[in-house]
């Protein structure tokens, strides 16, 4: 997926999404306002995720959309029994958890993390490459050279 000449168009539409956020908060909209934090939230993590303007589409399948779906889920499995269980004790618990938070612990926190973190291990290369470190490095000490910064060796 080529991201070059669409950086700007994509913090445009993350400064709209805070507004919108922060205003369905203020109104009560708590669950809209989460699924649009999803989005916000994925649009940061393909930015940050692309190298030199491109992102592997493989990589955005899996982990980055599965992770989308998993905290999407969270949110609206926590919210239904949230509201199902509002004001009384449910008769039943999921792993010993109330249901309403069974989710953000099984989908939310325990899923998102291992999903985040085989997806690192199975595409890690896609992810930060050692190439892609060392170009980095390098530039970083090629900037402190030429402002006159502490000069510092790219290899160590």
């Amino acid at each position: 997926m080529d991201l070059r000449g669409k950086t700007t168009s994509f913090m445009v539409i993350m400064a709209v999404l805070w507004l919108i956020i922060t205003v369905m908060g203020w109104n009560g909209y708590w669950l809209a306002g989460m699924i649009l934090g999803l989005v916000l939230m994925l649009i940061h993590m393909v930015l940050g995720c692309a190298h030199k303007g491109k992102l592997n589409t493989k990589f955005l399948a899996y982990p980055l959309l599965c992770w989308l779906v998993l905290w999407a889920v969270s949110f609206v499995l926590s919210y239904h029994y949230g509201r199902l269980f509002a004001g009384k004790m449910p008769d039943f618990t999921i792993l010993g958890f109330h249901p309403s938070f069974a989710w953000t612990v099984l989908t939310y926190w325990i899923g998102g993390v291992l999903t985040l973190n085989i997806g690192f291990l199975l595409y890690r290369d896609l992810w930060l490459s050692d190439d892609t470190w060392e170009e980095f490095r390098e530039k970083v000490a090629r900037v402190n050279e030429e402002k006159g910064g502490v000069h510092s060796d790219a290899r160590s």
